[in-house]
């Protein structure tokens, strides 16, 4: 990681007219260069206010040791890669939860990256947050998800696709955002995942071999993306069988909620 990023978490400080706000989190939203400010949306209440970058304080880890760096503009004059070695398990994500919450989890994480893609990616729409959703886009948007997630071996052992996706069907045409992360799982911090915890956002990054503020998709997706329209009934042989995923269908189109926004 690079300098201060869209999606990246930081702290306020010094902050005069606002200064309720300082020692509380926000999450970068983008730079505005014509004010020279980032624009950061609020975790007390979600609202968005425009911070000089020298009231910000990056978050990052490095280790098992939390610090706190200022910086100074878009590219961060503390920039910095963060040490992987916390996070060389893309599986780790999956430590301590039951099958049942793995399954909610790992839906969920699919959900999130729908909504920050729209939401930091530029309005890409896609999955549940396509206005032209369908049963059967969703799942197809959903397909290339899991293929990229197998690839990237980001899945526990033991993992039963047949049982995932007849539970991932109670989840994934819905929308997902930060503030559901924390409720249903006490928070969500990209960061915690270089700390040897888990994080939506960080697996997704995985999965996807890309942050959602890139410009174009990765080169895994890419293929992905190919293997899912050429290949699709083998694809999904692999990944569950083509059964499960036609029962995946049915059920998103038994009272499921295809577009969210």
């Amino acid at each position: 990681m690079e300098g201060a990023k869209p999606g990246h978490t930081v702290r306020f400080q010094g902050l005069k007219g606002a200064a309720h706000l300082n020692g509380t989190q926000g999450t970068l939203v983008k730079f505005v260069k014509k004010e020279g400010r980032w624009s950061v949306r609020c975790d007390s209440d979600n609202s968005n206010v425009n911070a000089k970058p020298e009231n910000l304080t990056l978050y990052r880890y490095f280790g098992s040791k939390k610090e706190h760096l200022s910086f100074g503009g878009p590219g961060g004059s503390g920039s910095g890669r963060v040490d992987p070695s916390a996070a060389d398990d893309p599986s780790s994500w999956a430590t301590g939860l039951s099958q049942k919450d793995q399954y909610e989890w790992f839906s969920n994480c699919y959900q999130m990256r729908c909504d920050d893609d729209y939401t930091f990616g530029g309005c890409n729409l896609h999955g549940p947050y396509d206005p032209d959703a369908t049963p059967d886009s969703i799942a197809d948007d959903f397909l290339i998800y899991c293929i990229l997630a197998d690839r990237a071996t980001t899945l526990p052992s033991g993992w039963d696709w047949k049982a995932f996706l007849k539970a991932a069907a109670g989840y994934i045409s819905y929308a997902f955002e930060k503030d559901d992360a924390r409720e249903r799982w006490g928070s969500e911090n990209v960061f915690q995942a270089m700390m040897g915890g888990r994080s939506l956002r960080f697996t997704g990054n995985k999965i996807y071999q890309s942050d959602v503020n890139e410009d174009k998709d990765s080169v895994e997706y890419c293929e992905a993306e190919q293997d899912a329209e050429r290949s699709k009934s083998k694809m999904q042989e692999r990944l569950g069988g083509s059964a499960g995923w036609d029962n995946l269908v049915e059920d998103l189109s038994n009272g499921k909620r295809f577009s969210s926004i």
